[in-house]
């Protein structure tokens, strides 16, 4: 048997795939939480929405675990977004996602990057759209993605070129993802519409652990606990 087929079984029997943990304050608030990391060749999808008529925000975040023996890649995916207002002032809307993945083995090494694809869709020239991107993984920060429609135009086409270096240790790997969006739509409809992003994807090299190394599920149960640690150190930062 495949080593990645090994730990995907063990994963699921954990049951450690979960949901990403998403927040969304601002001029909507609601929330699509999970708390543990999702396990090794393995993929899922949340939806949110809130609000409604011209006032609303819907959402999928998407998120996955493939690992083909040697090299593994993690994606965090924020995807078939709308947000629309007709507001006679500036609003703002903040979307924080968190997730945890289970790393197949050693890591040799690791490397980061995210990228913004999407649109501002106004109905006159007064309005307006900004959106800032910021994404950490592990502890490594990546460089900050900035939107501003009055620079830009309405094509938001942002990605931060070369990839970044992550420092990893341990089993398990953290992204941290944060969107700030702000409308001007001065009492018309605006919107800001991401179809297929953004997107966070880390690509991992590894030296894979033997099949030994993840017999039982008490390995599996010392990652979750792991994962606890490490959002609680999150939550405190």
């Amino acid at each position: 048997m495949k080593i990645a087929s090994f730990v995907a079984i063990l994963a699921t029997a954990a049951g450690i795939a979960q949901a990403a943990q998403v927040n969304v304050t601002g001029a909507h608030t609601t929330s699509a939480t999970g708390n543990n990391q999702i396990g090794v060749n393995q993929a899922a999808q949340n939806s949110f929405s809130a609000g409604s008529g011209s006032n609303f925000v819907t959402g999928v975040v998407r998120f996955s675990n493939t690992f083909d023996g040697t090299s593994q890649v993690l994606e965090l995916t924020l995807t078939n977004f709308t947000w629309s207002s007709n507001s006679a002032t500036p609003v703002t809307l903040r979307i924080d996602m968190v997730q945890d993945y289970t790393v197949a083995g050693s890591a040799v090494s690791a490397t980061g990057s995210h990228q913004l694809n999407g649109n501002a869709v106004f109905a006159n020239s007064t309005q307006s759209a900004t959106v800032v991107a910021n994404s950490t993984h592990e502890s490594t920060a990546l460089p900050v993605l900035s939107y501003n429609s009055g620079v830009d135009g309405n094509s938001i086409t942002k990605g931060q070129g070369a990839t970044t270096s992550v420092a990893i240790s341990g089993g398990v790997y953290t992204i941290a993802a944060s969107y700030v969006f702000t409308l001007s739509a001065n009492g018309a409809v605006a919107s800001i519409v991401l179809p297929d992003s953004g997107v966070n994807n880390a690509s991992l090299t590894l030296v894979p652990l033997p099949p030994a190394a993840w017999a039982g599920l008490g390995g599996l149960a010392f990652v979750g606990g792991a994962s606890v640690a490490r959002r609680r150190r999150l939550a405190r930062a």
